[in-house]
């Protein structure tokens, strides 16, 4: 299972299209994390969200991304 954090916001139309591409891989684990509920998390990435975090954070893919980001992702972390 891969686990990936994933940047967002209520209300964003963004957000929700690219959750709902993630969730077509069912070997990612979603962690969905709000904005909205920190302060530094809010400032860091209010105006980059959705955002998916993963390798531990140390990898970040921001908006725009598709089903082929995603797949990349999974070979790249199971390779």
């Amino acid at each position: 299972m891969i686990k990936v954090d994933y940047y967002t916001k209520y209300d964003c139309s963004l957000c929700d299209e690219g959750v709902s591409i993630l969730r077509k891989f069912p070997d990612i684990d979603v962690n969905i994390i709000d904005v909205e509920d920190d302060i530094e998390k809010y400032q860091s990435y209010l105006l980059r969200i959705p955002v998916i975090s993963y390798d531990n954070g140390k990898i970040e893919l921001g908006w725009p991304f598709g089903e082929k980001d995603i797949q990349e992702i999974v070979l790249g972390v199971k390779g």
